[in-house]
């Protein structure tokens, strides 16, 4: 493992917060099984309690038992992961981290980047990270370490880790779409929605 990754893993472990490289903007790592790592992150980026935080689970077996997935889902999760898009499913696990994620939503999203340093990083940690963009919130989206440092710089928390994954091109946010009972696009991204529905068909 990489010796960036291996002390990534030692900060999640201890509850701290990573920043690290996805496959569009650079993002946040916690615990998410972790309830006041989880409390951290919201309290790092300035974010209301009632926004949901998305996860990416480290193995398939993770997202069958985060989530309750349906045939869509499957199919969107076979054709484009890993890949821009979060999919947001009815919550199966309890458990007060999961409460707080949720939003009160009672839903989970699930991403999985083509990135091979944020899909490492939770195979590596053996459970689900966040994925919510490294900034503050209301800020703009973070394409490269220095711009995450620079956001910070007044700020009283700081995170506790970086992964360099180099400066990133400037992508749009993934694709958001919930698949309970009908497909509905919460957030347009790379993944168009006709791309989508065309796979569903």
């Amino acid at each position: 493992m990489n010796k960036q990754l291996s002390r990534a893993v030692v900060v999640l472990k201890s509850g701290g917060v990573v920043a690290y490289p996805t496959d569009t903007a650079y993002g946040f790592a916690v615990d998410a099984t972790n309830t006041s790592a989880v409390k951290k992150l919201y309290k790092l980026k300035g974010r209301g309690f009632h926004k949901p935080i998305h996860v990416i689970p480290p193995t398939k077996a993770w997202i069958e038992k985060l989530v309750k997935l349906n045939t869509a889902a499957k199919i969107l999760i076979e054709e484009f992961m890993p890949g821009p898009i979060t999919v947001v499913l009815p919550l199966k696990v309890s458990g007060k981290s999961w409460q707080l994620l949720s939003a009160g939503t009672q839903t989970m999203g699930i991403r999985r980047p083509k990135n091979k340093l944020a899909l490492d990083l939770a195979m590596e940690f053996g459970k689900p990270i966040t994925t919510t963009s490294a900034n503050l919130a209301g800020e703009a989206n973070t394409y490269s370490v220095a711009q995450i440092k620079q956001q910070f710089a007044d700020s009283k928390l700081q995170p506790d880790f970086y992964v360099d994954g180099g400066k990133l091109k400037n992508t749009l946010p993934s694709t958001v779409v919930s698949v309970m009972g009908h497909v509905k696009i919460l957030r347009a991204g790379p993944i168009s929605e006709k791309k989508i529905k065309s796979v569903l068909k």
